[in-house]
């Protein structure tokens, strides 16, 4: 379902056994469920959850306001629109960082290259200490090459809130109860340049000269979750530019 529909981020379902059903809620944080109840002995409850998922509003089911998937799909960011070109990759687990990554533009056709982005929406630990716009920065800061851009950075709202697994879950109510849970948050961010990923490249001798780019370069990195793009910033062939970072090793200053 969370592959399926990108701009939903959590999800509730009813499962039915032996005259009893329980209701579960799963969120990039993992799955919660309730106690059983007796379909003929609690059928006001059941009555409750039916009109819930029929009259509240879709942001109270799971659904992201910013995403919106009709016609031609929208990602609102800041009040800046960006419609989905193609999607480029995408993480088919339901707990952890989940991440997605589409091809976008500001203009139905693209006026130019440069109006071509990459969004990468991804759920973050909450006890990461450096977000990754900041890495992303700091590298750009001292002129690394093959790093890609941060047009814009953001945390999704929902509801006038900050989007995270603690909006379901909340801390105080876990911690309570002594249960384990990873509370993330969802962010966004806007990158340039786009580019085809690696699995395009032309040749064997394109995906060698790919590589090279990323480790020939003015730093030490500690690479996770690393998708390569191949860009025509050169005149004479295509580049490679790594999509994320986990951890910055060491940095050389310029």
């Amino acid at each position: 379902m969370f592959d399926a529909q990108p701009n939903r981020v959590f999800s509730y379902s009813l499962a039915f056994c032996n005259g009893q059903y329980r209701l579960y809620m799963y969120d990039r944080a993992g799955g919660m469920y309730s106690r059983w109840y007796d379909l003929h002995e609690s059928p006001i409850v059941l009555l409750r959850i039916l009109c819930a998922a029929a009259f509240t509003p879709t942001s109270w089911l799971g659904i992201d306001d910013t995403f919106d998937r009709r016609l031609h799909p929208v990602i609102t960011i800041d009040d800046t629109r960006y419609f989905i070109i193609a999607k480029c990759s995408s993480s088919c687990v339901i707990r952890g960082r989940a991440t997605h990554v589409w091809f976008v533009t500001t203009s139905v056709p693209p006026s130019d290259s440069d109006d071509i982005f990459i969004i990468k929406d991804s759920w973050v630990n909450e006890e990461r200490k450096l977000s990754e716009a900041q890495i992303l920065e700091e590298l750009n800061y001292h002129n690394i090459e093959c790093v890609p851009k941060v047009v814009k950075a953001c945390t999704v709202q929902r509801d006038g809130q900050e989007d995270s697994t603690s909006l379901c879950c909340p801390k105080a109510f876990m911690s309570h109860f002594n249960w384990q849970y990873d509370h993330r948050v969802h962010r966004r961010l806007v990158l340039t340049p786009a580019g085809c990923p690696i699995t395009h490249a032309e040749s064997p001798l394109e995906v060698v000269t790919c590589l090279l780019d990323l480790v020939i370069s003015e730093g030490s990195f500690s690479y996770g979750d690393t998708v390569c793009f191949l860009t025509n910033k050169q005149p004479t062939r295509r580049y490679g530019v790594l999509k994320s970072y986990i951890e910055i090793l060491a940095l050389t200053t310029p």
